[in-house]
């Protein structure tokens, strides 16, 4: 059986694994080593966290629609539009998986 969202699901593993490698840097060595963490907003911290989540989730979606998993268009579906503000990538990402699951309407 022929997976129709192969490319898509490749780019959200790539996207996601990227995004989420880099966000985890970021945090460990520029926020731990920060020396003013206290003096940071927490609204900073809750954006930062909510970025993670969907970077993680971009990352799962990826993997569960390289195993033809049905269930996941619920999740992929949001999560493609969400990525789709993260210019350049995310754009690129979100768009193959926005034309792949429109393609036959």
């Amino acid at each position: 059986m022929d997976n129709q969202f192969k490319a898509s699901g490749v780019a959200f593993t790539i996207y996601g694994a990227c995004t989420v490698l880099a966000f985890l840097l970021t945090y460990i060595f520029g926020i731990t080593l920060f020396s003013g963490v206290q003096s940071l907003p927490i609204s900073f911290f809750l954006l930062i966290y909510a970025s993670l989540a969907i970077n993680f989730l971009s990352l799962l979606c990826g993997l569960y629609l390289l195993k033809q998993n049905e269930a996941v268009h619920k999740i992929a579906l949001p999560v493609s539009i969400l990525i789709l503000f993260s210019v350049p990538f995310g754009t690129i990402v979100g768009s193959i998986y926005l034309m792949q699951r429109f393609k036959n309407t």
